[in-house]
């Protein structure tokens, strides 16, 4: 069930907030002469001086991790390093560095970590300007690390390693030099020391107004004070000192909502806000431990003689009643009728509304309020009903019949043609129907019940639907298609591709109404070059087409996409009866030093070079070992193109 944190604390849970309006910042940097040895380690230090200048930009943040330190806290989620599919131990990493670019692109630029690295494959030896040798490996998604004695550089480009290096050597500038808006960022707060985060360029929404306002940086950080506690600071430097009012202080502390806290102190220094709390991470784990009461399912045949509508809970445990609220439609429901006598609600149990209340599509949904925000499962009820749908792609008509035995009232009733993807949601941005018709007004329909849309065009989506014309009201949907199908088949080893058209009938099409193009481009050959006509079963084939072409099959003036595919090589893989190996047991044989078997067990992930196991082909038969306990799922890679082949397991 997902978790929803609540906006504020104040109103939720009865916190009260110390506002002080100093003269001070919390926890602001002291001087040299000041320090009493709780700044940031040196490692942590150290990390930072490996960010190079030249990743800077105008949106970014900036993250350090003390893993060690947060191990010792027993959270409900073991935070994780950035390990970069390297098959990095995640236990032998005791500090983290990481920036992520937050504009249009958003980017991992680079990441430091520090720890006892040991990576199994072999990397190639180099060494900066400076002196510094490292190991240079490279993974299949285009990442470099660098890796040297305690410190393993991720980055996207060799540049970028180079520039870190030079960076923390002091031969070039770093990105706290930069950019010293996140150095001020990671002054505010001087003994955070299991985790600090600095923002830059984003903007704050105000409450209620929902309105922008200019931020110069945000920080999260956090300390660890024992194995079932953290502190949790929040600041943000805005721009404006006006914008900094009481409405807007209150809301800060829903940053903090999705945890167990206690009540928050907050501090106003002019244009800077901080907010500092504890974290209850025992209060958190029972939280995350129980399942809150959910998956709701209604039988599908609803007679409307019953008095109640019965709604069965499909999991949850034990959990209070007061402690829980059922929405009909998103409006609070009687909670006299819907408990039916339950004093706590967990999985087998049934609530119930009233059958006077049930209508067509009609959502319902269970909230469960905990110290973490809230937690919601829903339903609709009659929310699809049998329309049969009989299309004439030359007509351009689309006759429709009720095929259900729910009584329907017409007047509720209504048929929207969409040319485009229609939006979801009412509050959802998209195109508006381009035909809108109610034929049933002033009618029950029953079934049997016709209409007939016209200008219906392929590629239309046409949606039935109840009170409202989107996607969410629908209780019927048909998607008006070309006439036909298309069946692809591969040859690996020639590289002939060959497209099968089928039709549902004996029907026959002009052949030029079809055309296959390969890479947006028409193909050499065409179902027009063999006939006039095409029928079901007319086939063409095309040569020479290389594995992850893009190929495509259109109908019309119009282009309307038919169907689309991109040739790859096929293999099945199984599992040997003992676990510890893949076996090849059919389908195209292949080179094995173009083969990578990515593995994916219970608490690893790791990549195998076929060619450093298996010399020349991998065929039917062959074998991969695998020394990983408790595999999950394993892909294989060839080249560029990815999952030719899958095995999972079925534990």
């Amino acid at each position: 069930m997902p978790q929803c944190p609540r906006r504020t604390l104040l109103g939720s849970i009865g916190t009260t907030m110390t506002i002080a309006l100093a003269g001070s910042t919390v926890g602001a940097t002291q001087t040299d002469d000041q320090s009493d040895g709780s700044s940031e380690s040196p490692a942590l230090d150290t990390l930072l001086e490996y960010l190079p200048a030249s990743i800077a930009s105008d949106s970014l943040a900036v993250t350090t991790i003390d893993f060690e330190e947060r191990r010792v806290a027993n959270e409900p989620y073991e935070p994780r390093p950035n390990t970069g599919g390297f098959g990095i131990d995640r236990e032998s990493v005791s500090k983290q560095a990481l920036v992520y670019s937050t504009g249009d692109d958003y980017s991992r630029p680079i990441t430091v970590l520090a720890g006892d690295f040991d990576l199994e494959s072999e990397g190639e030896t180099r060494e900066t300007d400076g002196g510094v040798e490292y190991e240079r490996h490279e993974n299949d998604r285009e990442q470099i690390a660098a890796v040297t004695d305690d410190i393993v550089v991720l980055a996207e480009d060799d540049e970028t390693i180079t520039d870190a290096f030079a960076a923390s050597a002091g031969d070039s500038e770093r990105l706290l030099e930069a950019k010293p808006v996140i150095d001020e960022g990671f002054s505010v707060f001087d003994d955070a020391d299991a985790g600090y985060s600095v923002h830059i360029g984003d903007d704050f929404h105000l409450p209620s107004t929902n309105e922008e306002v200019a931020v110069e940086y945000a920080v999260r950080a956090m300390s660890v004070l024992g194995p079932d506690t953290m502190e949790m600071k929040l600041a943000i430097s805005f721009e404006d000192e006006s914008v900094v009012t009481d409405e807007l202080v209150e809301s800060l502390t829903g940053e903090l909502s999705y945890m167990a806290t206690d009540d928050p102190t907050v501090e106003v220094d002019g244009e800077l806000v901080t907010v500092v709390t504890e974290r209850d991470l025992a209060a958190e784990r029972a939280v995350r431990e129980h399942e809150s009461p959910g998956s709701l399912r209604v039988e599908r045949d609803v007679d409307l003689d019953d008095d109640v509508l019965e709604i069965e809970v499909g999991r949850g445990d034990p959990t209070p009643i007061e402690d829980l609220t059922l929405k009909v439609d998103d409006e609070e429901y009687d909670r006299e009728i819907w408990t039916n006598g339950h004093g706590t609600l967990e999985e087998g149990d049934t609530i119930v509304i009233d059958m006077d209340d049930v209508e067509p599509n009609l959502s319902i949904t269970l909230e469960h309020d905990h110290e973490l925000g809230s937690s919601s499962s829903g339903t609709h009820v009659l929310s699809h009903f049998k329309f049969e749908f009989d299309y004439d792609v030359d007509a351009g008509t689309l006759a429709v019949e009720y095929a259900d035995d729910f009584p329907l009232d017409g007047d509720e009733v209504s048929i929207a043609v969409y040319g485009e993807q229609p939006p979801y949601r009412h509050d959802e941005e998209g195109p508006e129907p381009r035909t809108t018709v109610q034929p049933w007004t002033g009618e029950t329909m029953s079934t049997g019940d016709e209409a007939t849309v016209d200008d219906v065009e392929p590629g239309d989506i046409v949606l039935v639907c109840w009170d409202g014309t989107s996607h969410e009201d629908s209780i019927g949907y048909f998607r008006a298609r070309p006439p036909g199908n298309v069946r692809f088949d591969y040859e690996f080893e020639s590289k002939t591709l060959s497209a099968t058209l089928k039709f549902e009938d004996d029907a026959e099409r002009p052949a030029d109404e079809y055309e296959l193009l390969i890479d947006e481009e028409p193909a050499d050959t065409q179902w027009a070059d063999e006939s006039d006509t095409v029928s079901s079963g007319s086939t063409i084939e095309i040569d020479d087409v290389q594995v992850g072409t893009d190929v495509t099959v259109v109908w019309g003036d119009d282009d309307i996409q038919m169907g689309w595919t991109s040739p790859r090589p096929q293999i099945e893989l199984e599992f040997a009866e003992d676990g510890t190996a893949i076996e090849h047991v059919g389908g195209d044989s292949l080179p094995a030093s173009e083969l990578t078997l990515h593995v994916r067990a219970k608490d690893d992930f790791g990549e195998i070079d076929v060619g450093e196991k298996i010399d020349g082909e991998f065929e039917e038969g062959d074998t991969i070992s695998v020394d990983m306990d408790d595999i999950r799922y394993a892909t294989l890679q060839y080249g560029d193109t990815r999952s030719i082949g899958y095995v999972h397991s079925r534990d």
